[in-house]
């Protein structure tokens, strides 16, 4: 009860409650009325079983009884009792109206001034209000409202300032994106002409190094070997390395290499052979560990070239002099391995040699593009890498997925 109460009081206007007012006045009156008019007749009633009347200042007529008097009291008395009763709900009744006009008519020009605030600032006029409550209301809502007013102009003015920013903004931005537009452009091109002129430098390198390789073989066939020729064959044969890799570099992105089987025992010691001339011109020699058994591989013979030459050159280039490189290949039911041991300097950073251009030792010669070449390679064709590297040893370890020995295209 008191809940549904507490409701319905929640949602009540001024409207409802100038009626419900009217209401209680009207029925408080008539109750009041009743009251008196109800105590009136038990007196009539006590009068009329004694048979008693006494009316001062009223002469009677020939034509009223004792009986009678009484009877013409009462309805006198009811008829003043009903009038004072009327005459009292007309004076509340109007009283009522015209306080409840006068809180509508305030409550209404609050209500217009919240309605009309989201659009325009019009003050209330504290002078048309008729009670000082709501003139203290309109004081704090006219100060907010000036509030609300200035804080607006302050953002229209932030917005036409930010709106202006942002134009000069977006103006700069364009110069600066056609700019770096013009210059992708132009790195584009330089990039594609310094593609066209590696392209050219290898095909027209290619026949002079097989020239220069002929006749190497000639001379040593005709003449015998020396220390001489010796060495310009492990200059070529680091040259043809070097064209090998450039090489891969310009066509990877362009043809498809497949697979094959290989046996990866023979091919790194075929690969050995041929850097063998440039290990003894450094004083190196290599100490091949063969597999147990026959170790195929499912790879692509360009790519599988370029792991192992870029590894074997790497060694010869930093085993210290004198030394001896080892070289193996092992194999279990699941993988073959290929691996690489010297004595040389230990690697402090060996996350970072397979990054393009990083070289430990700045002197070294080269770009420092092997490994990350080497590492191109391993992650497309799913090879996983172990590096150990301690003060006097390190070793490389390319672990490939084991073949079937038949050859298979992909």
């Amino acid at each position: 009860m008191e809940s549904w109460l507490l409701r319905r009081l929640s949602k009540i206007s001024l409207r409802d409650l100038n009626f419900y007012t009217i209401v209680f006045i009207l029925f408080f009156t008539v109750i009041i009325a009743s009251l008196l008019i109800y105590d009136e007749y038990k007196d009539f009633l006590k009068t009329a079983q004694n048979g008693v009347e006494i009316v001062k200042g009223v002469p009677l007529s020939s034509s009223l009884s004792y009986q009678d008097l009484p009877k013409t009291r009462l309805i006198k008395v009811i008829v003043e009792i009903a009038t004072l009763a009327l005459i009292l709900f007309g004076f509340i009744f109007g009283i009522s109206k015209i306080v409840s006009s006068m809180i509508a008519r305030d409550m209404d020009r609050f209500l217009n001034f919240f309605e009309s605030a989201r659009d325009k600032t019009e003050l209330i006029d504290v002078e048309e209000l008729y009670f000082s409550e709501f003139k203290r209301m309109a004081g704090f809502a006219n100060e907010m409202a000036r509030t609300l007013q200035e804080q607006k102009e302050s953002l229209q003015q932030l917005n036409v300032g930010l709106e202006e920013r942002v134009r000069l903004k977006t103006q700069a931005l364009q110069i600066k994106n056609d700019a770096l537009e013009a210059e992708q452009t132009f790195s584009r091109g330089l990039l594609e002409s310094h593609k066209q002129f590696i392209r050219y430098a290898i095909h027209e390198t290619h026949t002079p190094l097989s020239v220069i390789m002929a006749n190497i073989e000639l001379f040593s066939m005709s003449e015998g070997r020396n220390r001489y020729l010796a060495k310009i064959e492990a200059a070529v044969k680091n040259i043809f390395s070097i064209y090998d890799d450039l090489s891969y570099l310009v066509k990877k992105d362009q043809i498809e290499y497949p697979k094959k089987a290989i046996n990866l025992g023979e091919y790194v010691q075929k690969r050995l052979e041929f850097f063998d001339e440039v290990a003894h011109f450094s004083n190196l020699t290599f100490k091949y560990r063969e597999p147990d058994f026959m170790a195929w591989v499912q790879f692509n013979e360009t790519k599988l070239q370029r792991v192992i030459d870029n590894n074997l050159t790497n060694a010869i280039k930093y085993t210290k002099n004198g030394e001896e490189i080892r070289v193996g290949v092992e194999c279990d039911t699941q993988a073959c391995t290929f691996w690489v041991e010297s004595h040389s300097q230990k690697i402090h950073e060996p996350q970072k040699i397979f990054e393009a251009y990083y070289r430990e030792r700045k002197k070294t010669d080269g770009f420092g593009l092997g490994l990350s070449l080497v590492k191109s390679i391993c992650d497309e064709d799913g090879v996983v890498i172990n590096i150990s590297s301690e003060r006097e040893l390190t070793r490389f370890e390319y672990h490939f997925k084991k073949g079937n020995g038949e050859n298979t295209s992909s």
